[in-house]
């Protein structure tokens, strides 16, 4: 631990009005208040397409934007003594996702935090969508936090266990960075996990599907996936993160990936948008879309083609896994 690289620096919260988009502030807080990084509360004002311009619509405006201002400050609030000017809050104008998309770049914000869906009327309800559409589209990790109806905070955030669910590709692998900056701030252990499929071999030559499984061939894959995953442990230990790694047979990717998140055992999630290449292969593509919508525990997720050109040259796969 002897750098700065991969300690997070500027987090982006984005909010709408209702108090299930509010759940995420208590963590992004958190997360601040140990990195000692910036935090910026945002509101995206949208255009008021139904309203022709004119005085009516400009006063509309204006106190629509007021409103919007004032709720920024009473939410931030409550933070300042903890934060101080780490703390900031912006209106912002425009279309929801690109307008967020484009803010974040121009912040250098490494880490956004949202709810999975928001509420508070038809002005407003939208972060439901944003929050996949950013998931999409964002160059930066999101950390996905579930919300639950009818509340305004989330309980402290404490990270003992991180999980991150590997397939044997260096794009899924864009998870271990931001896996190792979390473990660095709460000093918690990341486990690595691959999924082995039992391997399915025709018994009959002259039937087109599969009627077996073949547990040699099974075990074989497997104990690839485990010298793998050890592998990529071993360097996460020597780079000063605790660091364990299973493979472990499955079925469904997700579901497997979900049993094993348990609340109470796990405490973050850290998942790359997609591994290997291929129509046959996209493992933590799909995967990623189902965690998102069925973890119960917080799911951080990696645009792992948006690191490409920084992980080209893997054999040094951790050398920018050093953090503080």
């Amino acid at each position: 631990m002897t750098s700065n690289q991969g300690r997070f620096q500027s987090i982006l919260v984005p909010l709408d009005g209702s108090s299930v988009a509010e759940q995420a502030v208590p963590v992004a807080a958190a997360i601040a208040e140990r990195a000692r990084c910036k935090i910026k509360l945002v509101l995206v004002h949208p255009p008021l397409l139904t309203i022709e311009p004119g005085s009516a619509y400009t006063k509309l405006e204006l106190a629509m934007q007021k409103a919007d201002r004032d709720y920024l400050r009473s939410i931030a609030a409550p933070l300042r003594k903890r934060l101080g000017r780490l703390l900031s809050t912006a209106v912002l104008q425009g279309f929801v996702v690109p307008t967020l998309a484009r803010y974040a770049r121009e912040v250098g914000a490494d880490l956004v935090v949202m709810t999975t869906h928001g509420r508070g009327g038809i002005r407003r309800a939208w972060l439901g969508s944003v929050t996949d559409q950013m998931i999409r589209t964002a160059d930066v990790p999101i950390l996905v936090v579930r919300a639950a109806d009818g509340k305004r905070t989330t309980p402290p955030l404490e990270v003992k266990e991180i999980l991150v669910p590997l397939d044997g590709s260096p794009l899924a692998e864009a998870a271990l960075e931001p896996a190792a900056a979390f473990a660095a701030l709460w000093d918690a252990e990341v486990s690595l996990v691959q999924v082995v499929h039992r391997v399915s071999l025709p018994s009959d030559p002259l039937l087109p599907f599969p009627t077996g499984y073949s547990d040699e061939v099974t075990q074989i894959r497997r104990e690839a996936a485990q010298d793998y995953i050890q592998d990529l442990a071993e360097r996460l230990r020597e780079s000063g993160v605790r660091s364990s790694g299973v493979a472990v047979l499955g079925g469904g990717v997700a579901e497997t990936l979900l049993a094993l998140a348990r609340p109470g055992r796990i405490s973050l999630m850290v998942v790359a948008t997609h591994g290997r290449g291929g129509t046959r292969r996209l493992v933590l593509g799909s995967v990623a879309d189902k965690l998102v919508r069925g973890a119960e525990v917080p799911l951080l997720v990696v645009r792992s083609n948006a690191r490409r050109a920084g992980r080209e040259q893997r054999s040094n796969a951790l050398a920018a896994v050093t953090v503080f």
